[in-house]
C-alpha cells in the first residue's frame, strides 16, 4: 500500500489550479484574424506547447505545418469548403445553421 503522506509531485498547487481554470473559462474560439505575420519566436513557442499537449499514450498523432504561401492556402480553403458542405448535408434540418457558422479562417489567418 502506498504511503499517502508523501507529497504528490504531480499535484498542482492552488495557484496552478486557478491558472488552469482561468485558461479554460477565458478561452475563446478564433473567429477573426488580422492576417499579420506571426513572429518566428512566437511560432516556436506555440509549437513547443502544442507538442506537449496531452494525448492518449503520449502518441501525439498531430503534425503542424506553417503555411505562408497564398496559393496553398487557397487550395486548402477549397478542400475545407467542400468538406464543410458535405458535413452540412449530413445535418439535415440543421444544415443552414451550420453553414452560417464560421468554421474556418484559412484565407484570413496569419
Amino acid at each position: 500500500m502506498k504511503d499517502k503522506t508523501k507529497t504528490n509531485n504531480k499535484a498542482f498547487d492552488e495557484t496552478m489550479k486557478q491558472g488552469v481554470y482561468q485558461a479554460i473559462y477565458k478561452r475563446r474560439d478564433m473567429r477573426h484574424f488580422n492576417g499579420e505575420p506571426v513572429d518566428d519566436d512566437i511560432m516556436q513557442r506555440l509549437f513547443s506547447v502544442a507538442h506537449a499537449a496531452p494525448s492518449v499514450g503520449l502518441m501525439q498523432p498531430w503534425r503542424f505545418m506553417r503555411i505562408e504561401n497564398s496559393d496553398v492556402k487557397k487550395q486548402l480553403h477549397e478542400i475545407v469548403d467542400a468538406e464543410t458542405k458535405k458535413t452540412a448535408e449530413q445535418l439535415n434540418d440543421r444544415k443552414n445553421e451550420f453553414l452560417n457558422l464560421k468554421v474556418q479562417g484559412i484565407l484570413e489567418c496569419s
